[in-house]
């Protein structure tokens, strides 16, 4: 039986860490690095070496940016009294997108028994310290809405509960296109809870 070099299993081992990549895939990308021009997987990883030197995570809402505290919680013109809670930094881009002009505070993940991760494994201690001191209107919870991100929403809104009289939690609906007889007890709930008066066209 022919070996891999050693280096090739290294790298396949790191490759092999990065999220939904197995051993074969693994196996695909860095038989691919090699295939391809030297400069172009330098450049590949000249590309890592330089966002790890330029992003950092934001002391006060755990999102990435070039500056700390982030650009955002650096805008003086952001609404300061109502800090949304996200799971990911990649979740702050679309609530840009739709509008929103408060802060936010990133867990950096959900809790999740599956994967090992735990409250404390989260940025949940932080967010409470930081709602003791910036004593925000509104903390609205955006986790996702499925069993882990209900089950960490549920744990943060105890631990927020006594330093905070209005945590909120981010509406839910009926998805477009969804047939009434497919949705779970609990969307339909959120349904009817956030229904809203029809206003006739102008």
């Amino acid at each position: 039986m022919v070996q891999r070099h050693p280096t090739i299993e290294r790298l396949m081992e790191l490759l092999g860490r990065l999220p939904g990549v197995g051993p074969k895939t693994a196996e695909r990308f860095a038989y691919h690095l090699l295939r391809i021009p030297r400069d172009e997987a330098m450049q590949l990883a000249a590309a890592i070496t330089t966002v790890r030197d330029a992003v950092r995570v934001c002391s006060s809402c755990f999102q990435l940016d070039a500056q700390d505290p982030c650009s955002i919680c650096s805008d003086p013109t952001r609404d300061r009294g109502t800090i949304l809670v996200l799971e990911d930094p990649r979740e702050v881009a679309r609530f840009e997108d739709a509008g929103y002009r408060g802060l936010y505070h990133v867990l950096q993940g959900r809790v999740s028994q599956v994967e090992g991760i735990g409250p404390d494994d989260l940025t949940t201690a932080a967010l409470v310290l930081r709602v003791q001191r910036e004593s925000p209107r509104e903390v609205c919870l955006a986790n996702n809405p499925d069993l882990e991100g209900e089950g960490t929403a549920h744990l943060i809104a105890e631990q927020l509960r006594p330093v905070c009289g209005n945590v909120t939690r981010l509406a839910r609906g009926m998805p477009a296109g969804a047939s009434i007889s497919q949705l779970s007890r609990s969307i339909l709930a959120d349904a009817l809870d956030g229904r809203r008066p029809l206003v006739p066209p102008a």
